[in-house]
């Protein structure tokens, strides 16, 4: 036995490439731990803070934030996940110069686009709500206004992970606009408790201070990471080049946005605010199946961005691999343990929660799967493949779409649950299959099953 330990010790400090991927996904799984701990916070304080009515004001404040990040990922046009690229392969190479050079090309795009998107969604907000049941116009129109400062915000978080700056990114990413969301919300709870109760919007106000506060954070720690002038050779990127790049990640993360929050856009579309406000929580609580698998995507994604800059696909298959089974294990106990005691759990937010149990289940499943298909996305949009990423998420969220519209008028949240379940299993059988035929190995892992 003591042998069996030194030898994966010696394994471990003996491969570079694993012993980063532990050592980076910790750091990003204890700052992602303590980001889903103050989002639980956040959500605890609204929907138990305003009380019976804490699940219609959680519900609003789903549907007007995600309103505000339809219009922010176009505001991104795909530039912060091709930054992620282009600034891993060149901080690789130790081409500091072009590192800041493809951040202004990144800007020049980011910053007209989001300004006209920002006018479109204060134009469009009284369309918006006649269509969202219980959105106010107001809070669509005084939130248009962010719609730049939080897309500026995703470009900043994903240069410094392209930098493998981990900590700053798992902080910002994950942790920061929910905090200073938390502080300035929990602040006025505790002191002035009648000014909270009377306003049904500070959640609302809370959100766009954690935003601006978020991004100008994340500013200034992008301008001193950057800093430095060594480089080999210059690599100008050009605008249309960069475009290439950018606009196929843009349809691609539009899909995912699609894919991810449909439902609950849907369920507040076609039910009300309150449904919206239940399925919410469960949603929520089902994130926690991932959280391993987003930590160590952290660190992987810019790995698989330099294994193909150099062309080493055996360590490509080797840390796929590696991240999968590390994905698995340490998802399997979150997943067993929330499908047992669903009530529970969802009891502690409120006793009205109660009957998003099945729903929490079918989520749970989703995550599940997703886990241990691998970082499929990743790996595809890592390595030039993101027009397939495309094309598979199209068809997945065609199908999300088409199964939301027949099952959520019958079985309500439980209809949106089974939507999101099948077009998760889907997209990621479909990208497992096409990282074999790319790279010949399987992202997926089943224990006992050599694949």
């Amino acid at each position: 036995m003591k042998n069996w330990i030194q030898n994966k010790i010696q394994k471990f400090n003996s491969d570079k490439d694993l012993s980063e991927l532990i050592n980076g996904s910790a750091t990003t799984l204890i700052i992602r731990l303590m980001g889903n701990a103050v989002g639980f916070l956040l959500m605890f304080l609204i929907t138990r803070g305003y009380g019976e009515n804490g699940a219609q004001i959680w519900g609003e404040y789903l549907l007007v934030v995600l309103v505000l990040r339809m219009f922010v990922i176009g505001g991104r046009f795909g530039a912060d996940t091709a930054l992620l690229r282009f600034v891993a392969n060149f901080n690789a190479k130790g081409l500091k110069q072009n590192v800041r050079k493809v951040y202004k090309t990144a800007l020049q795009l980011v910053i007209p686009i989001a300004l006209l998107l920002s006018a479109s969604m204060y134009f469009s907000a009284p369309f918006i709500a006649e269509k969202l049941k219980g959105v106010q116009v107001d809070n669509l129109q005084w939130l248009a206004l962010f719609v730049l400062p939080f897309s500026w915000f995703f470009i900043n978080t994903q240069c410094l992970r392209g930098l493998k700056n981990m900590k700053a990114f798992s902080f910002f990413f994950n942790t920061s606009i929910s905090t200073f969301s938390l502080l300035l919300l929990a602040s006025l709870f505790f002191v002035d408790k009648q000014s909270f109760l009377g306003d049904v919007n500070w959640p609302l106000y809370a959100f766009a201070f954690g935003v601006i506060v978020s991004f100008f954070l994340s500013l200034f720690w992008w301008i001193n990471s950057s800093k430095g002038d060594g480089y080999k050779e210059e690599i100008d990127v050009k605008t249309k080049q960069f475009l290439s790049t950018s606009a196929p990640l843009l349809l691609a993360q539009s899909i995912t946005f699609i894919m991810g929050w449909t439902d609950q856009l849907m369920l507040g579309a076609m039910i009300d605010a309150e449904e919206v406000g239940i399925y919410g929580v469960a949603f929520k609580y089902s994130t926690l199946a991932v959280i391993f698998l987003m930590a160590i995507n952290s660190i992987s994604a810019p790995k698989f961005a330099e294994f193909h800059g150099s062309n080493d696909i055996k360590g490509l298959e080797k840390t796929v691999k590696h991240s999968t089974k590390m994905i698995f294990w340490s998802t399997l106990p979150i997943v067993l343990v929330f499908c047992l005691l669903p009530e529970f759990f969802l009891g502690v937010t409120g006793e009205q929660f109660r009957v998003a149990s099945f729903t929490l289940i079918l989520l749970m499943f989703g995550r599940f799967y997703s886990a241990i298909s691998g970082s499929v996305g990743n790996i595809l949009q890592m390595t030039g493949h993101q027009v397939i990423v495309q094309n598979i998420m199209l068809v997945a969220a065609a199908i999300n779409v088409i199964l939301n519209l027949l099952l959520i008028p019958v079985y309500k949240m439980e209809g949106a649950a089974i939507a999101s379940l099948v077009s998760v299993i889907f997209w990621n059988t479909a990208m497992v299959i096409v990282v074999k035929r790319k790279f010949g190995f399987y992202s997926i892992y089943i224990p006992g099953l050599k694949l």
